[in-house]
């Protein structure tokens, strides 16, 4: 059913984020740029390219012009897929070429000399210091070879760095296996964690993927993507304490509609009857009163191998609905309603083997989970669709690929796909960021109140007009003004697609927190030099633009963008009425 009142969300702006610069480390435009942490102490960056298998550490003295000081061959040590930094150390995720043997966390200084390399987990894919800095966690995904032959059990492992890492041995490294689950595998299936893998055993089959600790360090929560569920790791005892299911969420449900279907020719955002589990990726954790909040980027994700596919679609001929379930059955399989609409074939069927229930992988949201009741306590919704859709300045790209420009082509998968988060204190609130992976950009709600979340802003610097910018988010930080170069907050944003770093100032002036907390006036031209026949502004302005001669040749009142096809080739001045001066070149 298609709500034709529906409202998108507005955004209060209780903080605003200013576009600052895009910056590609690997200065080639040809790389990756998965995900990137930031040393106070020192002042740099650390960014991983998976493909390039490479660790780049840039200056960011200067938050408008970070500058690559050095990359790192990862190659002598093994792969690589995440980065850490805390008091000056900087671990690297490395898992070993041999997908099914163990990785490794190498260890190097912020200068990027090699300290010490220590063996963990089968495919470590996070890594992350607890808030106290004594320890090290990963989470060891386990992924199966390629023909799934090989089923290697996931795990998470903890490295006591308590000693200093000089003195690190193997002896300080415990990985955790899930291998004491396997016996209460039918109950665990039975409370909704799933497994897929019949012939493997719950621990091969569970696949750890990213790792969030409370502020205390003394626990820390596992996602299992691809089981929908969550691991608790008691860290005072170094075990892990608990493994509960996320659930699904309810398509069918007033505010939870998706868009579904990219042969319409319409933004449909609609009620199906369809769960969807959540599936997140990334995670993050605060703490309200005492209890402890685990925020979920809800992207989804499917087991796809020779031989052992999941993916399907409900207009597949294999997939049968059940009569009794799905009356309208017929209605749902047509292209332009529900039948090209990406489902699991591993849930949902009944004894003839008929599917009674509809499930489909990843909720198009973020959540909120109480981490010690746990239960959920805040989705948002439709809110990164519907937002998507009706907001002017991006509804062309609604529900765009990272790869391209083409509106609609992620609606059968998994829409925005929200993919990572971070949750940061800015004065008495707390605000979660969420990035899309694939409209890019990123969605600000303030958290402070689990029960009572607020929309508060979305930025994207990706292009519009033609394809271009930043492209693919993946990793997410928060740096505060105490940590900044310049006392100014920033969130930065790793691209996997386009291989940048976008780089947001946080606007805090409506919190009052007063002006040294805040950078005024930040006005910034994008892309630039344009050579689409367009260029953006970070925000409205009064713009006066002058030729080099000093003549004026467009003016305009609070302008969010330029028309460049009007400019000769050349240099120009684009002044605000604030007095900024930015240059401007047209190709």
């Amino acid at each position: 059913m298609k709500d034709n009142d529906i409202q998108a969300p507005v955004a209060n702006e209780t903080i605003t984020l200013d576009y600052v610069v895009s910056f590609d480390p690997s200065g080639a435009n040809e790389s990756t740029c998965e995900i990137v942490v930031f040393d106070p102490a020192s002042k740099k960056l650390f960014a991983t390219s998976a493909v390039e298998g490479r660790l780049d550490i840039i200056n960011f003295e200067n938050p408008e012009a970070p500058v690559t000081i050095e990359s790192i061959d990862m190659a002598p040590y093994g792969e690589v897929t995440s980065v850490a930094v805390h008091n000056g150390i900087v671990a690297v995720a490395s898992p070993n070429a041999v997908g099914t043997e163990n990785g490794s966390v190498v260890f190097f200084d912020t200068d990027g000399t090699f300290l010490k390399q220590v063996t963990v987990g089968n495919l470590p894919d996070n890594v992350s210091f607890t808030p106290d800095g004594t320890k090290v966690l990963t989470a060891n995904e386990g992924q199966p070879n390629a023909n799934y032959s090989v089923d290697p059990e996931g795990s998470v492992s903890i490295i006591d760095i308590s000693g200093g890492v000089a003195n690190l041995t193997q002896a300080n490294v415990s990985t955790l296996l899930f291998t004491a689950y396997n016996s209460q595998e039918a109950a665990l299936i039975a409370s909704g964690v799933r497994k897929l893998k019949p012939e493997s055993t719950l621990s091969q089959d569970f696949e750890p993927e990213y790792i969030t600790t409370s502020a205390d360090s003394q626990k820390a929560w596992v996602t299992l993507q691809e089981n929908n569920a969550i691991a608790e790791i008691n860290l005072a005892t170094g075990a892990i304490a608990d493994v509960w299911a996320l659930g699904t969420k309810d398509v069918s449900l007033p505010g939870n509609g998706f868009d579904i279907s990219d042969n319409n020719n319409e933004i449909l955002i609609a009620n199906w009857p369809i769960k969807s589990y959540y599936m997140p990726d990334g995670a993050a954790t605060y703490s309200v009163g005492g209890v402890n909040y685990i925020v979920t980027a809800n992207e989804g994700d499917e087991k796809e191998y020779t031989g052992f596919v999941e993916r399907t679609t409900i207009g597949a001929d294999s997939y049968t609905l059940d009569a009794t379930a799905f009356p309208n059955a017929a209605m749902l399989k047509k292209s332009f309603n529900a039948g090209r609409f990406r489902v699991t074939a591993f849930d949902g069927k009944n004894e003839a083997g008929n599917y009674e229930e509809i499930y489909s992988l990843g909720s198009r949201s973020f959540s909120i989970f109480n981490a010690d009741t746990k239960e959920i306590v805040y989705d948002s919704g439709n809110d990164f669709e519907v937002y998507t859709a009706m907001t002017p300045s991006i509804s062309a790209l609604f529900n765009a690929d990272s790869e391209d420009n083409t509106s609609k082509t992620r609606s059968r998968a998994k829409g925005p796909e929200p993919e990572g988060v971070t949750v940061a204190q800015i004065g008495e609130k707390t605000f979660a960021f969420v990035g899309l992976e694939r409209i890019g950009g990123v969605m600000v709600y303030d958290v402070t109140d689990p029960a009572d979340v607020k929309f508060v802003d979305y930025k994207n610097s990706r292009t519009v007009s033609a394809y271009g910018g930043d492209n693919g988010p993946e990793g997410i930080i928060f740096i505060s003004a105490a940590d900044s170069p310049d006392n100014t907050p920033y969130v930065i944003i790793a691209n996997e697609i386009s291989g940048t770093l976008s780089v947001y100032s946080v606007d805090t002036t409506n919190l009052g927190l007063g002006d040294d907390y805040t950078r005024a006036n930040q006005f910034v031209v994008f892309p630039n030099p344009a050579e689409s026949g367009i260029a953006y502004f970070n925000r409205a302005a009064d713009v006066e633009v002058f030729d080099y001669t000093g003549k004026k040749v467009y003016e305009a009142k609070q302008a969010l963008s330029i028309n460049t096809a009007n400019l000769a080739a050349g240099i120009y001045l684009v002044k605000t009425g604030e007095g900024i001066t930015k240059k401007l070149i047209v190709k």
